[in-house]
């Protein structure tokens, strides 16, 4: 198991094979990273209806076949058709595509986590395909410590990293001033992240720009 974070998403051809109450929300989790997916099933749970009219979803409603999903970036497989699953996985598995097999992770070869989100923090957690629940359980446990805070924080660090990488040119000077942004104070006392950017910022004054 690799795990890897992808990027620019929302351009890619994301393809979700099933219309049922699971594929319902595996397309929420996917909107929450901007993912527009193309659906194929032949039926399709009534709340897919309001996401098409929503424009989150592209609905084709004919039984799944391998033409279908021959030019995804990645294909999750959630029908309660066995024998669909499985034959396209196979076929996307040898043409090299990501594909997830939701009910056997074994013959895919990719597997969504668990995931929590606090701005630009993203905590995902996985069992391997073990438990599933398991792997949600944790998810939960770990949220409630890196709470809503942090997204306020993250953006804080964001901007610390930024300046430094601009404007700090020697490299012990910047790994200290970076360590230094996760010192506790900073995500509990806002005036204290001020006060640090305020600092940082007379300590290195950015270039003035000459007109």
């Amino acid at each position: 198991m690799f795990p890897i974070m992808l990027e620019n998403m929302d351009e890619a051809k994301i393809f979700l094979v099933g219309g049922g109450h699971v594929a319902y929300h595996k397309v929420l989790n996917l909107h929450r990273f901007g993912i527009h997916p193309t659906i194929v099933s032949p039926e399709f749970h009534p709340s897919f209806a309001e996401l098409e009219l929503q424009g989150m979803v592209t609905l084709i409603t004919k039984e799944a076949e391998w033409e279908d999903v021959a030019n995804a970036f990645l294909t999750l497989l959630v029908t309660d058709n066995e024998a669909v699953n499985d034959y396209l996985a196979k076929k996307l598995k040898d043409a090299g595509k990501l594909v997830v097999h939701a009910s056997n992770p074994s013959l895919g070869t990719a597997q969504i986590p668990a995931v929590t989100t606090r701005g630009k923090l993203i905590i995902s957690v996985s069992t391997s395909g073990a438990s599933p629940s398991l792997a949600k359980k944790i998810r939960t446990e770990i949220a409630e410590t890196y709470d809503e805070r942090y997204e306020d924080y993250l953006d804080f660090l964001a901007d610390i990293r930024y300046y430094v990488k601009q404007f700090v040119t020697d490299r012990v000077e910047r790994r200290t001033w970076l360590k230094e942004a996760i010192e506790p104070i900073y995500l509990h006392n806002v005036e204290e992240r001020q006060t640090f950017l305020d600092e940082l910022k007379q300590t290195f004054p950015a270039e003035q720009t000459i007109s």
